[in-house]
């Protein structure tokens, strides 16, 4: 007879390979050193080399039998995603996972919807959708041809699912692009759960409002948020509250979801 519920191991990923995009800091980081110690070695993914190392150092620090590597890798560049999916199957020879971490917020015009530019929808969709995308197309395959199979998973937001950003439903300036590309990855998410299945899993994630230092960010529509209780919680998350989603999510406990969103917002109703 089959043992009645699950033990702690279902949670560990022992000999499983993570490819985490967005890796330097915050989400990425935390996910990154997560999966570590729970058993995973792990590849980091990021445009800057010198801080992906400083995080690949406190990881290797915390799970000194794992085995940490960094790619630099702008995930706006084809051949950059190319790349890093070849450098994971080479170096470790499989890919079990993958988070699709990496973003482009689009923030800087600060503008009215319709005067965002072109080129700023372009790099967040480049960022946000098309990357990964490309990066997907790339492990599926291997994945697929390894007879595996794998988890992938992939971060979205609030702001993909309700066009507000800030108390009283109203849409933050220079927020479409961002909004209309995490919408989009959500409905990819939906669609590859679909046809990857059964040996791919695919998900997304959705954080809250986060921060490392575990304070309130400078954003004034943010602490506006907290002071009319739009966040249950009554405080803003922590990166190691979303990592502990993506464990779940990259184990065998969560061998029966896919296509699935993990809300881990502290309450919000966006």
């Amino acid at each position: 007879m089959a043992e009645l519920g699950i033990g702690p191991e279902a949670l560990r990923l022992d000999g499983q390979v993570a490819v985490v995009t967005g890796a330097s800091a915050n989400i990425g980081a935390a996910i990154a050193a997560s999966y570590a110690r729970a058993g995973a070695d792990v590849l980091l993914a990021a445009r800057g080399a010198e801080a992906l190392e400083r995080t690949a150092a406190r990881i290797r620090a915390a799970a000194p039998d794992r085995r940490i590597e960094i790619a630099p890798t702008d995930v706006t560049r084809a051949d950059d995603c190319d790349r890093l999916i070849d450098h994971a199957s080479t170096a470790f020879g499989r890919v079990d996972v993958l988070v699709n971490n990496a973003y482009a917020a689009g923030l800087t015009e600060n503008r009215d919807v319709l005067d965002v530019s072109d080129a700023t929808w372009d790099q967040v969709l480049d960022a946000n959708l098309r990357a990964p995308l490309r990066l997907i197309r790339a492990v599926a395959r291997t994945m697929l041809d390894s007879g595996r199979g794998g988890s992938i998973i992939n971060v979205a937001s609030g702001s993909g699912l309700l066009p507000n950003s800030a108390p009283g439903h109203r849409p933050a300036p220079t927020m479409a692009p961002y909004g209309v590309s995490k919408a989009a990855l959500w409905m990819l998410t939906r669609y590859l759960a679909a046809e990857l299945a059964p040996l791919i899993r695919v998900n997304a994630l959705c954080p809250g409002l986060v921060s490392e230092a575990g304070g309130m960010r400078d954003e004034e529509p943010y602490e506006r948020l907290l002071r009319v209780g739009a966040v249950p919680m009554n405080r803003i998350g922590r990166p190691e509250e979303i990592a502990g989603a993506a464990v779940y999510l990259a184990s065998p406990a969560a061998s029966y979801t896919t296509g699935g969103l993990l809300v881990c917002n502290g309450g919000r109703q966006w």
